[in-house]
């Protein structure tokens, strides 16, 4: 009797170990697999427009057309807008998920001078990145924001510089086209 209590916890035990060692390993490809599908969410053409707008109030309305393409923890996004005006300016925005940490992170890069690096996460349909100048971007801004928002055919771009009066936003609306 004594003998079988012993074997019957026992049993219990490597059972439950299974669940939790399955359950485990299970878990996180469907979290890079939610990742991904997210991830491929950008692939494709947009096109919209948007305003940059600068410290002293002043700014520009934007044209901007971007490419999406992405595999299985990593999405880049190349675009170019440009004014009214002569103005034009490309940028490239690469990042990368990380199924270790669940983060994000990064780089922005654009034509002007800018060069950013950037890190952060996702919460439902967006992706909400620490924006941080490096040392070689040629005007440098103090840190902001970006956050990357898939919703239906539209994906939204803001960067919003987290010291009030500094640096300058951006407000993009692309729609795939």
């Amino acid at each position: 009797m004594l003998y079988d209590a012993t074997m019957l916890k026992a049993c219990t035990a490597v059972l439950l170990l299974a669940v939790v060692t399955t359950t485990e390993a299970h878990a996180v490809p469907s979290a890079v697999g939610s990742e991904t599908n997210f991830l491929r969410s950008f692939d494709g053409q947009f096109a919209g427009t948007g305003r940059l707008e600068r410290v002293n109030g002043s700014g520009h309305t934007l044209t901007c057309k971007f490419k999406g393409t992405s595999d299985v923890r990593r999405v880049v996004l190349d675009g170019r807008c440009s004014t009214a005006i002569i103005f034009g300016t490309s940028m490239r925005i690469d990042i990368r998920y990380d199924a270790g940490t669940g983060r994000y992170s990064g780089s922005f890069r654009e034509s002007m001078g800018t060069i950013a690096d950037l890190v952060g996460s996702r919460v439902g349909e967006t992706l909400s990145l620490a924006f941080t100048e490096t040392p070689e971007s040629i005007r440098p801004n103090p840190p902001a924001r970006l956050t990357i928002t898939r919703r239906d055919r539209d994906v939204v771009l803001t960067l919003r510089g987290t010291k009030p009066g500094l640096g300058q936003n951006l407000d993009l609306v692309l729609r795939q086209s």
